[in-house]
């Protein structure tokens, strides 16, 4: 197989990838290990900047339908709202799009896969790269499909997106410069009966950790993002949901009721 690019990995970043190249009339491969987009909600803060592209692309609009556009945050110690910041028009007068978007990972990965789909594009799913090798006239990439069959396909130049974790770049020998904050991380998509309305995040501000809660759309759903304390002494993927929602009881110091766990992570 041949080709202009072969992009690696197709999350948000490979897709968007994928996007621009059917703009400019570049042809591509893209390929990833899972079986089609991610049905989880992951990240979902979408910046000024990233919509600003999608509009080029016609996307913009699409995006902001499947999101919440995020308004304020107040701040909350002790159980009680102690303050509040407006950021709804943050970016008045430099973009057009002078917010932050709230949407789910899941919906953001759809709406760029379908543009890909309705370009006459598709992604090679449970595809995995192998290796690969450059020289002056380019790259050839093996690559092994779920049926163990491998083929090679030859390309002008292959793009890492494919991660933190990222195996092109550590095949490079690129360096991920930066020191670990050594500390367990969690992450989750409740449904939540409390006090709190809808129309703003809310921080909890305590001296030895971090908790928010973000609105997502749907009545009472919220994304939670903590940490635990540096005591905490457990590998990553090892703590219970349990163990999470003590954490987030304790650190709001309220009395709330967490009807439904759409997902979590660490």
């Amino acid at each position: 197989m041949k080709t202009d690019v072969i992009i690696v990995g197709a999350g948000p970043t490979g897709l968007s990838m994928a996007c621009q190249l059917i703009r400019y009339g570049v042809d591509f491969v893209i390929l990833d290990q899972k079986e089609t987009t991610t049905p989880h909600s992951k990240a979902i803060g979408v910046q000024a900047r990233t919509l600003e592209i999608y509009e080029q692309i016609g996307l913009s609009q699409d995006l902001i339908a499947e999101g919440a556009i995020a308004g304020k945050v107040r701040m909350v110690v002790g159980g009680e709202v102690r303050g509040e910041v407006e950021f709804g028009e943050i970016g008045k007068g430099l973009s057009p799009y002078p917010f932050i978007l709230i949407v789910e990972q899941g919906k953001h990965e759809k709406i760029l896969y379908d543009f890909i789909k309705a370009n006459g594009k598709n992604v090679l799913w449970n595809t995995e790269l192998e290796s690969f090798t450059q020289d002056e006239s380019g790259v050839k990439a093996s690559v092994k499909n779920a049926n163990g069959e491998t083929q090679t396909i030859e390309a002008k130049f292959l793009v890492g997106c494919d991660g933190a974790k990222s195996p092109v770049r550590r095949w490079l020998g690129l360096t991920f410069e930066g020191s670990t904050f050594e500390r367990m991380y969690y992450v989750a998509d409740v449904q939540i009966d409390w006090k709190f309305s809808h129309d703003a995040g809310h921080a909890f501000l305590m001296k030895d950790s971090m908790l928010a809660f973000f609105p997502m759309t749907g009545e009472k759903q919220w994304r939670i993002v903590g940490t635990f304390p540096e005591e905490f002494a457990k590998d990553e993927g090892d703590a219970l949901y349990e163990e999470i929602e003590e954490q987030i009881k304790q650190g709001t110091e309220l009395d709330l009721d967490i009807t439904n766990v759409n997902w979590f992570s660490t």
